[in-house]
């Protein structure tokens, strides 16, 4: 606590407005050169991103010196050259031809730019390995813009993502032990060891294999780009339900900015809380390098209260930081050095034994739990000639604890006399990638390169028998790896079409070595594949862009020891077909995005509990899931803003196994047959006080906690409406928040204590009403 605390204190003094220093003047250093690299370069020391209609002609430009916003550096780039930026988003440019040749500069100023953003602005993604805009974009993909003015307390992250991502579903007894599920391909809600189903990555690292996601919190993040569907050619195994990517800002070049903020909640039945935040952007010796700092710290109040006590058992702390610093050795190239660390843990767990009003439990004791991360990357981009080379290294390491009270299922284990369980875990991630990426601009635009994956996963867990004594009894360790070779690309095939495709020729390798009193088991495989995917689409011009898309995504198998036959688990494969329009209407007021669905799963993993609470992974059966999903964002006026999405699907396992027709309706886990929201919000002045408004609900529809027999839970539908206002008071800017609105308690779809989950029932209630006030500084 008292760690906590300094850190909270630490953190209100450092933070920026990224968007706002992308408007600032800077200190720019770019050398007489190639127009590529010219470009390059302007990128990596103003943070601004740049998307091409068109293809950067061999021409060299001059150099720009001196203190200027990136709008003039811009403006004095493209001065002589038949290129001109038009400017899509608060950091964002498209670059497309002229249709008329520049003026020499003696006849006064050259390129004026676009500068007023369009009615709907756009955003510049890199999820594909390429810079692309994302309006035009030809597959299923969502992006997350966090917004610098909201509260963000000790459970922000990921959940947050998922009310604004339509098909994505976050489960888990608590922040930390989440799993993350994409459009109904879920497999389990228990924190087994299979690998899991959606590749998280922060920007070109992957983070995990078959580890939770670790709730990382979105501070000074520019974006997360949530890839839907399979992602198998350029993101490898395990990428079978999607990519959830968070990108963070880089460092500025050449500028000092901070801002501050503060948060103060309390929950309507529970406990108070807080949070501060905070980045400082801050340039080296020369205008070569930047580093930037960020900190954050929150406490979170409780709401489970312990019978006979204590009260508001649940609380929650949290601390963490990250350090970039970014250097531009030479022209149009950029190397990132980034180090980041977050420590989260909960008090005790958040389940109950009764559904409604009532949030307590009896409880013999406390079950705490914690999670560490550590993040290492180094990153490296420039020119090769005409192609770009990008060199991505990653390294994570997670470690989890929890302990579990064994007096509901006192011989669940068959060990007399225990009372508790400690379950320990490290997991280990490296991640290496080369590839060479296409000239901007080119009609061709590809992408090729090579990866190397190694995972490791230690795994203890132990009995308490009596006040003190630990006996070991389980133990797990595991390590895979993965290499493979892979090419992505787009080429125009006449008039508006466009056809994509990629592959990866991927070998994946494990050893296992498993121990639990039934039976030690240890095991090693391999297995080669080829996962492909094809897309066809369609340029409607300014109106947007219709699609189709065939992708795929392998997992391999594993031990299994519940298998009597083989001891082990197969391979799953997910073979998936898009149908899906990305429109932009009513004078670009008006984007909506819409797409169909179907998804056939082949020899479905899962993670199942076995009698003893333990958790293994076997294979379900086969799986098929179809849906529809569509969002909109809509600014009727300058003043209003709406955004809106549903999804509307049916995941069902089908078969058994051995290919047996199953005779009743098996949902897949947690995973809601209709889901929607709609948020709306309007500015207003009153007086000198610019006043945001906003107001919104999500709806989860019913959902199963599992398809095993014992565990095929229903959890009802529910409804969460929130609430807010922002004030902007130059430089304060001062935000009110009510989430969970109407207090609703109903239960999520997760559970508690995997030891006494089949012998009572468990809920996992919704945090009641809070209310928040935040503030914020820029300086």
């Amino acid at each position: 606590m008292r760690y906590c605390w300094a850190a909270l204190a630490a953190s209100a003094v450092l933070a920026t407005n990224p968007a706002a220093a992308r408007d600032a003047a800077v200190s720019i250093a770019i050398p007489p050169g190639n127009l590529t690299d010219a470009l390059a370069s302007l990128a990596a020391q103003t943070g601004i991103s740049f998307g091409y209609d068109a293809a950067m002609p061999p021409l060299r430009v001059r150099g720009v010196n001196g203190r200027m916003t990136p709008h003039e550096a811009i403006d004095r780039l493209l001065r002589d050259t038949p290129i001109k930026a038009v400017r899509i988003g608060p950091a964002a440019f498209r670059l497309v031809r002229r249709q008329h040749p520049p003026r020499p500069a003696s006849a006064g100023p050259a390129l004026v730019i676009d500068s007023p953003s369009p009615p709907q602005p756009d955003i510049i993604i890199t999820g594909r390995k390429l810079p692309e805009i994302l309006s035009r974009v030809p597959a299923p993909i969502a992006v997350y813009v966090p917004d610098s003015t909201a509260p963000a307390g000790a459970e922000s992250g990921q959940r947050e993502v998922a009310r604004s991502v339509d098909g994505l579903v976050v489960a888990g007894r608590d922040e930390g032990s989440d799993r993350t599920f994409i459009r109904g391909l879920a497999d389990s809600p228990f924190n087994g060891f299979s690998q899991t189903t959606v590749s998280v990555q922060v920007d070109d690292g992957r983070i995990t294999y078959d580890a939770p996601e670790p709730a990382l919190r979105l501070v000074d993040v520019a974006r997360v780009e949530v890839l839907k569907g399979p992602q198998g050619p350029l993101y490898g195994t395990g990428a079978l339900g999607g990519v959830y990517r968070i990108v963070t800002n880089r460092p500025i070049l050449g500028d000092v900015s901070g801002a501050a903020a503060f948060s103060l909640n309390a929950l309507s039945d529970g406990g108070p809380g807080g949070s501060a935040e905070g980045v400082l952007n801050l340039p080296l010796v020369t205008d070569a390098a930047a580093l930037r700092l960020v900190g954050y710290a929150a406490l979170g109040g409780g709401w489970i209260d312990d019978r006979p006590a204590p009260d508001d058992a649940n609380r929650k702390t949290l601390a963490g930081g990250r350090a970039s610093l970014r250097i531009a050795p030479a022209a149009g190239w950029s190397i990132d050095l980034t180090g980041a660390i977050q420590h989260r843990a909960s008090a005790d767990s958040q389940y109950v034994y009764r559904a409604g009003e009532d949030l307590a439990r009896p409880a013999a004791m406390r079950e705490p739990s914690a999670t560490d991360f550590t993040l290492a990357q180094l990153r490296a981009e420039g020119p090769i000639g005409r192609l770009r080379l990008v060199v991505a290294t990653s390294q994570t390491w997670q470690d989890q604890n929890d302990l579990f009270d064994l007096s509901f299922a006192p011989d669940v284990l068959g060990i007399p006399g225990a009372v508790a369980w400690r379950d320990r875990r490290s997991y280990g991630v490296f991640d290496q990638e080369v590839r060479l990426v296409s000239a901007p601009g080119d009609r061709f635009a590809w992408t090729a390169g090579l990866s190397y994956l190694s995972a490791t996963t230690k795994a203890e867990g132990d009995a308490r028998v009596g006040p003190a004594s630990w006996q070991p009894y389980f133990s797990l360790h595991r390590r895979a790896t993965e290499t493979a070779v892979f090419a992505d690309g787009s080429l125009p095939i006449g008039g508006r079409l466009t056809l994509a495709g990629g592959f990866r020729i991927f070998r994946s390798s494990a050893e296992d070595e498993r121990t639990e009193p039934s039976a030690p088991k240890a095991g090693a495989r391999g297995l080669t594949g080829f996962t492909p995917n094809l897309s066809l689409s369609y340029d409607l011009g300014a109106t947007g862009t219709i699609y189709a898309r065939i992708a795929t995504a392998f997992r391999p198998g594993g031990l299994d020891p519940g298998n009597a036959r083989t001891g082990r688990y197969q391979a799953d494969e997910v073979r998936n077909l898009d149908i899906g329009a990305r429109l932009r209407l009513a004078g670009d007021r008006l984007s909506l995005d819409t797409a169909l669905y179907v998804a056939q799963w082949r020899d479905m993993q899962s993670d199942y509990l076995e009698a003893n609470g333990l958790i293994a992974t076997r294979n379900a059966g086969d799986a098929f899931v179809m849906g529809v999903e569509g969002s909109l964002d809509w600014r009727p006026s300058a003043s209003w803003r709406v955004r809106a999405g549903v999804t509307v699907q049916r995941a069902r396992l089908q078969t058994a196994p051995d290919g047996t027709r199953l005779p009743k309706d098996r949902r897949l886990p947690i995973t809601p047959d209709i889901a929607y929201r709609m948020t709306a919000e309007r500015s207003v002045r009153l007086g000198g006080v610019e006043l945001r408004p906003y107001a919104g609900v999500n709806f989860t529809g019913s959902t199963r906690l599992s398809f095993d027999d014992g565990l095929d839970r229903r959890t009802d539908g529910y409804a969460i409406l929130r609430a807010g206002a922002t004030a902007m008071l130059s430089p304060l800017t001062v935000r009110i928040d009510v989430d969970n609105l109407l207090d609703t308690r109903a239960d999520t779809f997760a559970y508690g204590n995997p030891f006494s989950v089949r012998a009572l029932p468990q809920y996992t209630p919704l945090r009641p009403r809070m209310f928040s006030v935040t503030l914020s500084r820029e300086f």
